[in-house]
Order: structure tokens, then C-alpha cells, then sequence
């Protein structure tokens, strides 16, 4: 990554990079104002299109100087070679290939947010970089395919998994796999990883197998009947920061998604967790007790009881994680079930994150509209989102206020 931020700043301090983006933000303004406009003249769009033009030429600036400095995933795939051969013992060039197109998809990301950064006020401004990998966040390697890197094969006969990884070769046992998981793993591979976690303070290791084709349906093994089919009739979505309105033919349905939060445990854990830093390093702390700059601390140890403390901490998000991740699957099972037509509200997320913090990391409600969507995609099913410039005219007509959960969720369904 240090070669490719390199090679970034290199190229965005050109004069004629800087030029041209500072071009296309005003050309992008000068656009906007004129399309906003109600009645519009033959003189304004054709200005309209002319300005676009212009626009379009300043984009292909930008696209030379890209290609100039070999600024593609392609690009990046070509960079990491030179570096490949410190680990060609643990990783092939298929699992650096998905690295390079990791730290590419890492940038671009930057990019689009330092040119959203241009059109926002001072308050909202994200000031996006790329970072490091802390040690031990790296949780999962991948190859993009099944054939080299990282392989899975299946033996039928003996109901066993085998794992090869340069060099390394272990089984599965797969003799206790339910009827969905064994049809599961009869389809075909795209590619196998290898995935750790830390439970209780300790890594364990996981091979994740992602498949071809469509998910296996799941049968109750009481009745027989099809597990998860999708209901009849119109549905509305109503999603606001800490809960899902559901809206059906039979009534209304609130979903609280916040859980059971443990707030006094982990600033507890926190406050020892800082006794123990600075017991174990005086030095790094002036004697009004703020740290030191960066360029003047050498290091910093950890005892033991740090070590235990940080594995408690961790050990409590994971343990919400999961607790949260449950409560969505639950209720997205109930929401395809209620109807086959889905209606929601369209909400900015990334903006309530940015305003609510804590309310929003404790409910999620983006994770649970991503996991009703996965969901309906296996029937074929998409949710459709109506914007709240639809919606405000008929809450003032009808006289509703958005607090009103049951009455909006109603409104949406009928849209």
C-alpha cells in the first residue's frame, strides 16, 4: 500500500489533474443550477449539453493521467509482483491478485468520497484516507477460484472435505451435515477461504466455501412443507434508525432492532484497560496525563491483565455481533413470509451513522434491509424504495406525521 499512496499524491499534485477536478466541480454546479430550473429554454439546454461536453473532456484529462500512471486494478495486480515473492511460501499469485483488488477497491472508494467531500458543508465532511491493516485484523485470505490457491474438493463416498493450501492438505468430516448442507455442497465452487475468528481469546479457523447457482430450498422435518416461501399481497417497509414498521393485509407490526447493549461492562473493562497502559508505560505520558506526540514514543508494552481485559472487550462486541445478526435473520424470515410485493421508504444511512452513532451501530437498520434483500433475491424478488419527496406530499394531505409508525408503513404499502 505505502508504493500505491506513493504513486497517488504523485499524481494528484499535477497541475492539470487538479485543474481539470476543480473544472468539473464547477461545470457540475453551473449543470445542476440550470436543470433545477422549472421552465426550461432551448438556449438552456443547449447550454445544458454544451456544458457536458466540456465536463466529459475534463473527465478524459483525469482518465489519461489514470492510464499514465497504470491507476487500474490491473495496475495494482502488476505493482504487487514486485512484492509477491517475500510470501510466495504461504501465498500464490491468485490470493495476492485478490490483495491488489482489495487495496484498489480501497482507493477507489477514497476517491469517490474526497468528490462528494467538494459539494458538502464543512460539518459533514467525511475527509476520507486509506489506512494500514492493524496486526492481527487480517481475517480472511481468498482465492479467485477453485483450482489454484486455496482448493476444496468433495469425496461423496466417504462423506469427507479435503482442504489444499501450498502445501498443506487436511480433511473435513462432513458425515453429520444436514440434507441443506450436503445439497449445498454439490454445487459448483467459485472459490474456497480460509477465515479465523477470535472466540473466548483464542483464534479458531474456519474454511468458507462460496457456491454457483441457486440456494437449496429447506423443509420442515415435521411436516415436510417448504420452509421461508414467500406470503401474498402488498408489504410496506418502514425503517427508521431503531426499528422496522411492517405494514401487510392482516395488521402492523413494530420490530425494536436495538439489543441489549452492555455499556457499563465495556467502559468498566476500558477504564482498567487504561490503568494498565499507562501503570506499564510512564514514559508515553506527559505529567498532565495526555500521551505524548507519535515521533516521541518508542513503543508500547502490554501486560497481561491488558491482554485479558482487551480479550473481554472483544469477546462482548462479538457476542452482540451475533446477538444482532440473529434478531435479523428472525425478522427478515417473517417479512418475506408476509407478502410477495415489498414497498419501503428510502433512507441515507451513511448520514444517520454520521449524526446518530450509537443508536445506529446498536440497531443496524442497513443490515437488516441488505439481509430482507439477499433473501428476496432468491425468489426473484426486489424491494421497491420510494423517496421521501414522493411521500412528504401525501403525509400532508392525510396528516400524518413520520413518528406515526403504523399510519406511514400503511401509506407506504398502498404507494
Amino acid at each position: 500500500m505505502s508504493f500505491e499512496k506513493k504513486k497517488y499524491y504523485e499524481m494528484t499534485k499535477r497541475r492539470d489533474y487538479r485543474d481539470a477536478q476543480n473544472l468539473i466541480k464547477e461545470l457540475t454546479v453551473q449543470i445542476n443550477s440550470l436543470d433545477r430550473q422549472a421552465n426550461k429554454s432551448k438556449e438552456s439546454k443547449q447550454l445544458i449539453q454544451e456544458l457536458k461536453k466540456q465536463r466529459k473532456e475534463q473527465y478524459d484529462i483525469i482518465y489519461n493521467i489514470k492510464k499514465m500512471f497504470d491507476w487500474s486494478e490491473f495496475g495494482f495486480t502488476k505493482d504487487i509482483k514486485r512484492y509477491r515473492r517475500y510470501y510466495k511460501a504461504n501465498l500464490n499469485s491468485t490470493i495476492c491478485e485478490n490483495l491488489s483488488g482489495r487495496c484498489f477497491k480501497a482507493f477507489e472508494k477514497m476517491e469517490s468520497e474526497l468528490i462528494k467531500d467538494q459539494y458538502r458543508c464543512e460539518e459533514d465532511k467525511v475527509n476520507p484516507c486509506v489506512h494500514y491493516k492493524r496486526k492481527d485484523s487480517l481475517r480472511c485470505l481468498t482465492a479467485k477460484r477453485n483450482s489454484t490457491g486455496i482448493r476444496f474438493s468433495l469425496d461423496e463416498k466417504n462423506r469427507i472435505g479435503t482442504v489444499k493450501w501450498q502445501g498443506l492438505v487436511f480433511s473435513i468430516d462432513l458425515s453429520k451435515c444436514t440434507l441443506y448442507e450436503w445439497q449445498a455442497l454439490h454445487s459448483e465452487i467459485c472459490y474456497c477461504a480460509v477465515k479465523r475468528d477470535k472466540i473466548k481469546g483464542k483464534w479458531k479457523y474456519y474454511i468458507q466455501i462460496t457456491l454457483k447457482g441457486h440456494v437449496p430450498d429447506k423443509f420442515d422435518k415435521q411436516t415436510g412443507e417448504l420452509k421461508r416461501q414467500l406470503g401474498k399481497g402488498n408489504v410496506g417497509l418502514y425503517f427508521t434508525s431503531t426499528s422496522l414498521t411492517v405494514s401487510t393485509e392482516n395488521g402492523v407490526k413494530t420490530y425494536p432492532l436495538e439489543i441489549k447493549n452492555h455499556e457499563d461492562k465495556k467502559t468498566e473493562l476500558l477504564q482498567k484497560m487504561d490503568a494498565s497502559r499507562r501503570a506499564t508505560n510512564p514514559d508515553n505520558y506527559n505529567e498532565d496525563g495526555t500521551s505524548k506526540e507519535k515521533s516521541e514514543i518508542k513503543g508500547w508494552h502490554f501486560s497481561k491483565a491488558y491482554k485479558k481485559y482487551r480479550a473481554e472487550l472483544y469477546e462482548i462486541f462479538r457476542k452482540e455481533c451475533e446477538e444482532k445478526k440473529l434478531l435479523q435473520e428472525i425478522i427478515a424470515n417473517e417479512v418475506i413470509a408476509s407478502g410477495d410485493v415489498f414497498n419501503c421508504n428510502k433512507m441515507d444511512f451513511k448520514f444517520l451513522q454520521r449524526n446518530l452513532g450509537k443508536k445506529i451501530q446498536s440497531a443496524s437498520p442497513a443490515m437488516l434491509k441488505t439481509t430482507i434483500e439477499r433473501k428476496l433475491s432468491y425468489h426473484g424478488v426486489s424491494i421497491n424504495e420510494i423517496s421521501y419527496s414522493k411521500l412528504n406530499p401525501i403525509f400532508e394531505e392525510k396528516n400524518v406525521s413520520k413518528k406515526d409508525l403504523e399510519e406511514v408503513a400503511a401509506l407506504i404499502r398502498l404507494f
